[in-house]
């Protein structure tokens, strides 16, 4: 079975979702229209949070959370496959990366599911979805990229993907430092511009999926579903 388009889903839905969302919520005049990748305007959030363009985001985004965590898992197998007939054994960075990459998948809905809705508890909900998902989703793209690095014997073809993703990944550390230290430095200033940060680095972890579609089409895997042998 070809798996490549649950990359490309885990990729493509969600930037498409949260960019049409924003449009939607533009022309209802619930966002002001501006590039917000540079100037802050409103927060991804704010996009999703009142119909029509609720309807669009949710929509898309909790399929997202089941295409991202499909990918982690398909991750995780292929890996485990290759580890095995490389080395015998299978990495125990393999289960970390799947087990974050679906937690922050499941940190995903949480954060959906209660968008707009009123009360500190659904705000808090908020806030730790949104925590789980950026953290956990960019510390199991550094555990897939330090396996790939591990497998380069084997895997020679799929390095040139693996440094960009760890390029991708440096990216988005130095970004998430710059913003804490903006936030320390001024906070008040930093509330101008934290907005188009989190667009920022929202880009930078789908552009890491996005690079994952293509190492698996150079890799030229397929997933086999078969019962264990007895």
């Amino acid at each position: 079975m070809n798996v490549r388009f649950i990359a490309l889903l885990a990729a493509v839905v969600p930037f498409l979702g949260v960019h049409l969302s924003y449009l939607v919520a533009a022309s209802t005049g619930t966002v002001d229209w501006c590039v917000p990748y540079w100037d802050s305007c409103t927060s991804i959030s704010k996009t999703g949070r009142d119909p029509p363009a609720s309807y669009i985001f949710r929509g898309t985004m909790l399929p997202s959370a089941v295409f991202i965590a499909l990918y982690w898992v398909a991750s995780g197998a292929w890996l485990k496959a290759v580890q095995q007939t490389a080395h015998g054994r299978v990495s125990p960075m393999n289960r970390w990366m799947v087990g974050l990459g679906v937690l922050a998948c499941i940190g995903l809905v949480l954060y959906v599911s209660v968008l707009g809705e009123p009360g500190d508890v659904w705000r808090q909900q908020r806030r730790i979805g949104t925590v789980l998902f950026f953290s956990f989703t960019f510390l199991a793209q550094l555990l897939l990229v330090a396996q790939l690095v591990r497998l380069q014997d084997v895997l020679a073809e799929a390095q040139v993907y693996a440094r960009l993703m760890f390029r991708l990944c440096l990216l988005l550390l130095f970004i998430g430092l710059l913003t804490v230290a903006f936030d320390a430095w001024d906070d008040a200033w930093y509330d101008t511009l934290e907005d188009a940060f989190e667009w920022v680095l929202t880009l930078l972890l789908q552009l890491n999926f996005l690079a994952g579609y293509f190492l698996w089409k150079r890799c030229a895997w397929s997933l086999e579903i078969a019962p264990e042998p007895r």
